[in-house]
Parts: C-alpha cells; structure tokens; sequence
C-alpha cells in the first residue's frame, strides 16, 4: 500500500511549485492529485442520493418528497457529528506535515469514540423525534425511513473519522474506492428493497430505501476499520492504540464543534424551507427537492475541493510553510473557474433530461417543467459564489478558524436566504423558483465576507500557534 514519507504532502506541494508546467501551473496540479480522488468519493455518495430520489420518483412522487424532506430532518444531526469527527483531517494533516508519523491515528480514535458516542443522542431522536421533524402532510410516507436512518444515524460520523486517518495524509485513493463500492452496493438494494421481488420481498418504498443506505454504510465502516488496523498500518503509525487521550479530545471538539454548530444550524435552515414548501402544496415541495437534490449531486466538486485544501494546507502549516497557501487559494479560484464552465452545460443549456428524471411523462410545456427550468438556472448562480466560500472554509478550517466559519454561515443562512424567502413566498406569493434565486444573496454575502476573513490573516496558527 502506498503512502508518504516522512516529510509529508507539504514537500510534495513544495516540489510541484518550483518546477513550473506549460499547461497548468504547478499548484492547480497539486489541488488536482489530491482533490480529484476526493470529488470521485463524494460523486459517488451525491450521485447514491440523487439515484435514491430518482428510484423513489419511480415508486411514487410522494415518497420521493417525504424522503427528501426527512432526510433533511436526519441530516441536522447526521452532518453536525461527522463535522466533528472530520476535523481528525486537520490534526492528521499537521502531525503527517511535521513528520510525526506515529501521532497521526491519535485524534483519529478520539473521534471515533465520539462518533460511537452519538448512539445515545440519535436513538432517542430516531423514537420521538419525526413529529417534530417531518410536515404533517409528509408524516406517513417518511416516517418509517427517519426512525432507520436516526437509529444508524452515527455511522457517517464513524466513517468520516477512519476515513480521515488516510485523507489527512493526502491517502485518498483507499477512500474513494471504499465508496464507490459501498454506493454500488446502495443502488442494488434500493432497486431490490424499494420495489421488492415479486414472489420474494414485498415492496418496501422508503423504509427500503432506508435499509439499502444503512447497509452501504455498514459495510464503508467495516472495511475502512479492516484497513486502518492492518499490520503495516499497526506498525508504521501505531494504529492500534485505541486508548482516549483527554487533551487531543479536547481540541478536537475544541476545534470542531463550531464546524458541527455551523452544519446543524445552516442544514435546519434548509429544512425549514421544506416545511415552508410542504405547507404550500404538492408542486411547490417537488420544485423544491428537484433543486435541492440537484444541488446536493453537484456538490461533489465543492466537497472533493474543499477536503483537499484542507489536507494540503493543513501539511503546509505542519511543516511551516504557509506562504505557499496564497498559491493553493489561487489554484482553487482556476479549479472553480473550469468547473462551472461545465456545470453550465446541464443546468443552463441542457435542463430537459435532468428534469425528466424527476418528473417522468410530464410535458415540457407543463408549468411545473417550466418552474424546474427554472430552478437549475439559480442552482448554478448559487453554486458560482458558494463554490468559492468552500475554497476560502478549506484555508480557515486548516488554520482552525471555525468560530467564524460557524458565525458567518449559520446566521447568513437565516438573515439572507431563509427569511426572505419566507416573507417573499408567504406575503408575496412568490414563484416557487424563485427561492433559489433569493438563495444567490446568501451566496454573494459569504463569498464577500469568507474573502475578507482570509486577507485578514487573522485565521493562521489557531492550533499549532
């Protein structure tokens, strides 16, 4: 199995600078090596969810909304834990930078015990918790899937933390083949689950799908924990040493539970705007999960850039060498600029197939079709500035500057997007649509403020001073 040497990424980031590329400059190619990995990883997870919405829209309309808006529900709790468990990324990444090599499975295993931990907050959500969580008019179709999901809720955040042991070091391939496995694994049992086997399996709608996720996540665990504790992982990094160590602890929560407070409130934001839509009607709840499903897919490029300005500048701090940051954030600025040149071809000039996967049979000319067409067109305005705030999170998450992260997003979600698409959906009686177009405000609102946070410089040295 291969791995870096003791140095670590930050020489290997170092090296690429100084030998300069026609075609891309050297840095753009470092973010690459480490990124694309990462962006096939979180492709794989995105494409399982949208292909879960899509199986779903098959079995019925309904399922596929109740779904979507109680996975939002889930996702509160689930996201704010594995916010936490990945800030392990960070320490791996500046223990691998500074060459000491046997201290990079220590934060991994404090949270994994945290990530374990969570068994205790989930189970009792997983039993009271849908009534409170879910529209009544959704209430039946997703109950059954939000008690499944809450009970195993905690296996994300159990695989966000093994996984961190191997992207912290710039390891990524280990994780990516992980998850494109596991989510294969997903897509054949929803088809299986979600609309049984005649003769065999009974059709099981949501709650299948549900299952299928579950077991994905099963076995991700299983084999990541397989490999971390192998020989040569036991010998070269002290793997095995599972014992908690109360100050790595500390930090790590220390660190990430702004992160986690980040996720929770900004991802209930979103899930209020499915409440929002919910009590409007049947239409206005579908635009919303065709938008939101989209964006979640098309996320797999922010998510793989921003985990790979994470693990590259986290080693650049471990190893001093934080004046090459101002490089990797300009070859993340190019990596955006490319991305949404593409992701302009389905969203702004190609809308109609993606569109008809949601809504199979329904007329082009249908307003429903049009009001979706109308969706991915201010899907890609948001992605444009939110891609760039994940670029800037990555730079200050290394640094450990998650309080402001935490700040800016979670009341920018509220103040700039969520409350004025109430008062425009409720008062105005605003076009469905048009709440991702009042999302841009929030996009540019971030985008302006993360910049100005990481000129400031006002970020570095929060943890290894």
């Amino acid at each position: 199995m291969d791995d870096f040497d003791a140095p670590g990424l930050a020489k290997r980031v170092e090296s690429l600078i100084m030998n300069t590329s026609a075609i891309l400059s050297p840095t753009v190619q470092g973010l690459m090596r480490i990124s694309l990995p990462l962006m096939l990883t979180a492709l794989s997870g995105n494409f399982m969810f949208l292909l879960d919405r899509l199986i779903l829209a098959r079995y019925s309309v309904e399922a596929m909304n109740a779904v979507a808006t109680a996975s939002m529900g889930c996702a509160i709790f689930q996201f704010g834990g594995v916010a936490i468990a990945s800030i392990a990324e960070v320490f791996v990444g500046q223990h691998n930078g500074a060459g000491h090599l046997k201290k990079t499975p220590e934060p991994v295993w404090q949270m994994i015990w945290f990530s374990l931990s969570l068994f205790l907050i989930f189970w009792p959500i997983a039993t009271w918790g849908a009534p409170f969580l879910l529209p009544p008019s959704l209430y039946n179709e997703g109950k059954d899937f939000f008690w499944w999901v809450m009970m195993f809720g905690p296996l994300m955040s159990v695989i966000a933390a093994i996984s961190s042991f191997f992207i912290g070091r710039g390891f990524v391939k280990l994780v990516t083949w992980v998850t494109l496995a596991g989510n294969l694994l997903n897509a054949i049992l929803n088809l299986i689950l979600v609309f049984g086997v005649e003769g065999y399996i009974l059709p099981m709608g949501a709650k299948g799908s549900a299952i299928a996720t579950i077991s994905s996540q099963l076995f991700q665990v299983i084999v990541l924990a397989v490999v971390f504790l192998n020989k040569y992982h036991r010998e070269t990094y002290d793997t095995h040493k599972w014992h908690i160590h109360g100050a790595t602890l500390w930090s790590c929560l220390k660190i990430g539970t702004p992160s986690a407070v980040n996720h929770m409130v900004e991802i209930a934001a979103w899930a209020s705007l499915f409440w929002m839509t919910a009590n409007v009607g049947l239409d206005c709840i579908t635009i919303q999960t065709i938008g939101n499903s989209t964006f979640v897919f098309f996320a797999f490029v922010t998510d793989g850039i921003y985990k790979g300005v994470i693990a590259i500048a986290s080693n650049l701090i471990g190893a001093k060498k934080e004046q090459l940051i101002s490089k990797l954030f300009y070859s993340g600025f190019k990596f955006h600029c490319v991305y949404m040149s593409l992701f302009a071809i389905p969203l702004i000039l190609f809308p109609n197939f993606l569109i008809h996967q949601f809504l199979p049979g329904v007329d082009v000319q249908d307003p429903l079709f049009q009001e979706s067409i109308r969706v991915l067109r201010f899907v890609w305005m948001f992605f444009v500035f939110d891609g760039m705030v994940w670029i800037l999170a990555g730079i200050l998450t290394a640094g450990g500057d998650t309080r402001f992260i935490m700040v800016i997003n979670a009341t920018g979600a509220w103040l700039l997007a969520i409350m004025p698409i109430y008062i425009a959906i409720h008062y105005f009686d605003v076009r469905s649509s048009s709440a991702w177009g009042l999302c841009t405000l929030y996009g540019i609102g971030n985008c302006i403020a993360f910049f100005i946070r990481y000129k400031s410089n006002r970020w570095k040295h929060e943890i290894m001073g």
